[in-house]
């Protein structure tokens, strides 16, 4: 079974534009992303998608395999375009702004995949530990059921604390390693727009909305999106000791 990583990313990011770009200790954003899903053991095949030509140029002096896409507002729908050219059985949105993602991470979210036909949809979840992060809107929220399937997500802080305190309950946060099997991802952009989606600006919400599960996975890696200069502050910060960058660093060199 073939497995294919696919990162989006464009310039025009609307909270902060040129985004993959940035420079984190050395290297861009989505170098870093690249070179750390590279590293998985399931993934057979990694490309960046964009629409952009300063993209393009950047990926291609790293070395990477890109995919030139129309333009999309959504990173699923750049990926299902990117992914019509490639062969995978199993497509991995690879979010082009976590650029401290871990391949085992990656492997972690493929593997029920690998033994369970009938799951179509993982996202990974990873508990929340300040109550900050728990109601910033930049970060979204997961609730899950039993079976650790998606009930709902949201930029909203849920569920809401009412009887309860932060300090006393688990709530995580989606992390944004997501594999689609093949069909489920082109059935995906085949569908509407619906109104939760639209409304959250989340794209698993469609599937919800339709009907569809999402099995959560969780991870205790603590990593950190960037969504704003002072995240990419923040991520400088942690990139600087972090083992698996000065591994590829030194690589570089």
């Amino acid at each position: 079974m073939r497995v294919d990583a696919v990162i989006p990313v464009r310039m025009g990011s609307s909270r902060y534009p040129g985004k993959p770009l940035v420079d984190i200790e050395g290297f861009s954003m989505v170098e870093h992303v690249y070179r750390r899903t590279k590293r998985s053991d399931v993934v057979d095949g990694t490309y960046v998608a964009t629409p952009d030509e300063e993209i393009r140029e950047e990926a291609e002096s790293f070395g990477a395999e890109v995919i030139v896409t129309g333009e999309h507002s959504r990173a699923t729908d750049r990926v299902a375009e990117a992914a019509e050219s490639l062969e995978g059985d199993i497509v991995i949105v690879m979010q082009g702004d976590e650029p401290l993602v871990y391949p085992e991470m990656i492997d972690a979210a493929v593997e029920p995949m690998l033994e369970d036909d009938s799951i179509d949809c993982v996202n990974l979840g990873k508990e929340l530990e300040s109550e900050a992060a728990f109601r910033d809107p930049n970060t979204v929220k997961v609730v899950v059921d039993g079976d650790w399937e998606a009930l709902y997500f949201s930029r909203e802080p849920i569920p809401n604390l009412h009887d309860t305190t932060f300090e006393d309950t688990a709530v995580y946060k989606q992390v944004c390693v997501l594999p689609f099997r093949r069909e489920a991802l082109f059935e995906f952009t085949s569908m509407a727009e619906t109104p939760l989606e639209r409304a959250e600006s989340i794209d698993m919400l469609r599937l919800l909305e339709n009907g569809r599960t999402v099995q959560i996975v969780e991870t205790d890696r603590t990593i950190h999106a960037v969504d704003t200069p002072e995240d990419h502050e923040r991520v400088n910060e942690m990139m600087a000791t972090d083992e698996l960058y000065l591994d590829y660093a030194d690589d570089a060199k």
